[in-house]
């Protein structure tokens, strides 16, 4: 009997698990979110995906392209998104141990219409994950 229940109690886990083996996006797709460490900067669109946002690199002058830089100096952080769309929102995780072990850094609004808006950090942030843009307001 408690294998019985045990097996209907994981019935629900192993379903959920099948539908994460779909095939993964296409090479040069981000998913969600985009990865910076230091120094380095990257430019998309937004895409829409199935049940999620798709990040598809271009360049900087392709209609609705999202420029983010990401700079680190003396221990200090900072990250700049441009984008001629409107004003958005978006979510900065961090991983300033390098573990892997993201934490949150903040939600943010870039102004758009090709405006620079740059968030300074007192702290290393290490890696960052870029990503969540929503319209403001």
């Amino acid at each position: 009997m408690r294998l019985l229940f045990l097996t209907l109690a994981l019935l629900p886990v192993a379903a959920i698990a099948q539908d994460n083996t779909s095939p993964p996006p296409p090479d040069g797709v981000g998913v969600e979110t985009v990865g910076l460490n230091p120094g380095e900067a990257k430019t998309f669109v937004l895409r829409p995906g199935g049940h999620h946002q798709l990040l598809v690199p271009a360049a900087i002058d392709d209609p609705g392209a999202i420029s983010v830089t990401y700079t680190d100096n003396a221990g200090k952080s900072a990250v700049t998104v441009t984008s001629a769309s409107g004003p958005m929102t978006y979510k900065v995780l961090s991983d300033p141990t390098g573990s892997g072990g993201y934490v949150d850094a903040g939600t943010f609004t870039m102004r758009g219409n090709g405006t620079a808006t740059t968030e300074t950090f007192d702290r290393d942030l290490g890696a960052i994950v870029i990503g969540e843009f929503k319209p403001a307001g």
